[in-house]
């Protein structure tokens, strides 16, 4: 994601979340004690937000973290990284395969209250021949908003040799506007890039429906073996 379209993606989830709270940009504006042209820039995606800015967002309008994830990742993130990046690597690796195997929790089309949390876990095979280590499931676009569930941005993947299978972990937390979003996540290594670009498309991903005043989902396992929650914590934002 470039920059413009990352600010834009932050301004936009701003502007979602104050307009939730029924709030004008001019009312907004003067209680950040910014000028309201600046706030119309930010929310707009023409100007990148103080951390200042963000905080107060975050606090007076109910962001929950949202905008937290967007701003690490996708204003701060790029100022720190190029120089760190390394030239893009011959991706895939020859003998390098992967295999979706099962959703082990939330079944695609669950349905559950807004700002559910959840855990979901899907199972993949290294079905290849190249050991899996050092490799992370990032997520794909924003990793939050009001019609979007929020997520870590990546999570470790465990090491996994050829012929086994991993237990993926990422919490989640449904979306506050009612209606269906699906998240997708592709497997990376620890610079961002991709360990398939030219090969499943859509990644792994998982699909939920947001309905005001639905019951909360019984979230038990659709398949057993072992899972990553029984003995570790789950990733962290990247």
């Amino acid at each position: 994601m470039s920059r413009e379209s990352a600010l834009e993606t932050l301004g936009e989830t701003m502007r979602l979340l104050r307009i939730a709270n029924e709030v004008t940009l001019t009312a907004a504006a003067r209680a950040a004690g910014v000028s309201k042209g600046h706030l119309s820039n930010v929310e707009r995606g023409r100007d990148a937000p103080s951390w200042e800015l963000v905080a107060f967002y975050e606090e007076a309008y109910g962001g929950e973290g949202q905008l937290w994830s967007a701003y690490v990742e996708t204003v701060a993130g790029p100022r720190r990284r190029p120089q760190a990046r390394r030239d893009r690597p011959g991706y895939p690796l020859d003998g390098d395969e992967s295999t979706f195997v099962a959703d082990v929790t939330v079944p695609d089309g669950t349905v559950m209250p807004p700002g559910f949390r959840f855990e979901k876990v899907w199972r993949l095979r290294n079905s290849g021949t190249v050991p899996w280590s050092g490799r992370f499931l990032r997520r794909l676009g924003a990793p939050g908003g009001l019609g979007i569930p929020s997520s870590p941005v990546q999570v470790r993947i465990a090491d996994t040799n050829p012929g086994e299978t991993v237990d993926i972990l990422v919490p989640l937390k449904a979306h506050i506007l009612p209606g269906t979003a699906e998240v997708h996540w592709k497997m990376v290594d620890e610079d961002g890039f991709e360990y398939f670009p030219d090969r499943y498309y859509q990644g792994i991903f998982t699909t939920i429906v947001v309905e005001a005043g639905a019951y909360p989902p019984d979230l038990r396992r659709l398949v057993g073996g072992h899972c990553p929650a029984d003995d570790q914590t789950p990733g962290q934002l990247g």
